[in-house]
C-alpha cells in the first residue's frame, strides 16, 4: 500500500460518519442540521489547532495527509509533548462533533449501528495501520502502538 492510504482511508470513513449524521439530522430539522454544520466548523479546526498543528510531522510526513497540509495553514504552535490543554481542546471537539448526533441517531437504530460500526473501524484503522507508521514519538498512540519504535525525525 502507499504512504498514507491508511490514513485517508481512515479519515473517510470519519467523513462518512459525520455526512451521515450531518443528512440524518437535517431531514429531522433544519436547525438541528444548522447547528451540526457549526459544530462541524468549530470542532474540526479544533482538533486540527489541538492536536495536529502540534506535531512535528504534519508538515511533510502527516500520516493522514490532509490533516497536516490543512494545520499547516493554522497559526504555528511548538511542536513537542503535547499539554493538558491539548488533549482537553481536542477531547472536546470530538465529544462535540461525535456526540452531539447520537441522541438523534439512536432514534434510528439502523443509522445508529452504521455510524457505530464505521467509526469502529476507522478508529481501529487508525490504532494498527496508521498509528505504527506515524514517527510523531510525542504522541501518546505512538508509544501505545510501537514501543520499540526508535524516536526520528518524520
Amino acid at each position: 500500500m502507499k504512504p498514507g492510504f491508511h490514513g485517508i482511508l481512515s479519515l473517510a470513513t470519519v467523513f462518512a460518519v459525520i455526512l451521515i449524521s450531518l443528512i440524518y439530522l437535517l431531514t429531522i430539522s433544519v436547525k438541528l442540521g444548522c447547528i451540526y454544520i457549526v459544530i462541524i466548523l468549530v470542532a474540526n479546526p479544533a482538533v486540527l489547532y489541538s492536536y495536529c498543528a502540534r506535531c512535528r510531522c504534519r508538515e511533510d510526513a502527516c500520516s493522514h495527509f490532509f490533516p497536516g497540509k490543512i494545520a499547516g495553514w493554522l497559526p504555528a504552535r511548538k511542536q513537542g509533548p503535547y499539554t493538558f490543554g491539548d488533549y482537553l481542546g481536542t477531547a472536546l471537539a470530538l465529544v462535540g462533533l461525535l456526540g452531539f448526533p447520537q441522541l438523534w441517531l439512536w432514534q434510528n437504530k439502523a443509522l445508529f449501528v452504521i455510524f457505530w460500526v464505521l467509526l469502529t473501524a476507522g478508529l481501529l484503522e487508525i490504532l494498527f495501520w496508521v498509528c505504527p507508521e506515524c514517527k510523531n514519538d510525542n504522541c501518546p498512540n505512538c508509544k501505545f502502538t510501537s514501543p520499540e519504535k526508535p524516536a526520528g525525525k518524520c
